[in-house]
């Protein structure tokens, strides 16, 4: 029989099939060692995710034909409210802050929300972008939101509202984790003109998401992060939709995702030319008909990782398959 042959004849004696058997086996744990050693000088130093989404929307207007801006002297009624939401979270452990304003008296701010260990150390209102991964920024899940000024002119202050928020999950660790963001600003206002006209709706925007997964990452690892933002204005009377402005560049076309089976960095970046805003033109609105508009505002970000054996778990059962392919060889001799 050919050495490299391991197949048992039939005909061997109990004790030969025992000794071919042992042969057998012992080669199977070679080549398995030798393949976790393989693995461990090609496994990752640390598998990690992480999602990031930032929307900037400034000089926010609703403007008459005109080109000037609406004021609280064009309404006959004019009722509403500012909103805003702030959640984080790290493996279903939430951390959580919301407000809400009259729009005639304030906006609101939420303080800034995390789930970690440790927490990132961004000051309150810090829009700034992390470094690009990898290094990933830690192990959590980061909200933050600001609105400030209006849409319209209140009690004479100019037009223009800056609303901005941020939603950041990070997963930097070899065992399961799930970090979660999802900030968002809601204003929703009844109003009734006192004269007919359009409504222009112009603002400047700056968009980012990113998503990364490390090589090696864990199965099903993934991280995605994307943004949403929307204006719509319903007629109350008949109940129907008479305008609504969804731009693609805050929608659909800012998604990105990376999966343990397509790793990697993924980035969007956009943002609107100085002097050339973003601007949709609602159809005529009649006077004395009661309409109400609802913009919203949304940044949303999750990472997943899940457990991954590390290089010195391998490196230990590699070890022991040798150890033990070794006490196999003292045994047949």
């Amino acid at each position: 029989m050919d050495a490299a042959d391991t197949t048992m004849p039939a005909t061997l004696p109990q004790s030969n099939r025992e000794i071919h058997a042992m042969i057998t086996f012992r080669k199977s744990l070679l080549a398995t060692a030798a393949l976790l050693a393989a693995g461990i000088a090609s496994a990752p130093a640390q598998a990690s995710t992480f999602a990031s989404a930032i929307l900037d929307i400034n000089n926010f207007r609703l403007l008459h034909s005109s080109g000037t801006a609406y004021s609280t002297a064009d309404f006959t009624i004019l009722q509403g409210t500012n909103d805003a939401h702030a959640t984080a979270s790290l493996n279903q452990v939430f951390a959580n802050g919301t407000s809400s304003i009259p729009i005639l008296i304030g906006t609101p701010n939420v303080l800034h929300q995390c789930q970690g260990a440790p927490c990132p150390g961004l000051a309150d209102n810090d829009f700034t972008k992390f470094a690009n991964p990898p290094p990933v920024p830690g192990t959590f899940g980061y909200a933050d939101q600001d609105l400030t000024g209006a849409s319209i002119s209140i009690n004479g202050n100019p037009a223009g509202a800056h609303a901005r928020t941020r939603a950041d999950a990070s997963t930097a660790l070899n065992a399961i984790a799930s970090g979660n963001s999802d900030v968002g600003t809601s204003t929703t206002f009844r109003f009734t003109l006192g004269a007919a006209d359009t409504m222009t709706v112009s603002f400047d925007a700056a968009a980012y998401t990113q998503a990364f997964v490390s090589n090696g990452s864990g199965p099903d690892a993934n991280a995605n992060a994307r943004l949403s933002w929307s204006i719509n204005i319903i007629d109350l009377t008949t109940q129907g939709t008479v305008f609504a402005f969804a731009p693609p560049q805050l929608n659909a076309l800012s998604v990105r995702s990376r999966t343990d089976g397509m790793p990697g960095l993924l980035t969007y970046n956009f943002a609107t030319v100085p002097g050339t805003p973003l601007s949709m033109v609602s159809p005529l609105l009649t006077a004395g008909t009661s309409y109400q508009i609802t913009i919203q505002h949304n940044t949303l970000a999750n990472a997943l990782q899940q457990e991954l054996p590390e290089p010195a778990s391998l490196a230990v059962l590699a070890a022991g398959m040798l150890a033990m392919s070794a006490a196999l060889r003292r045994r047949k001799s």
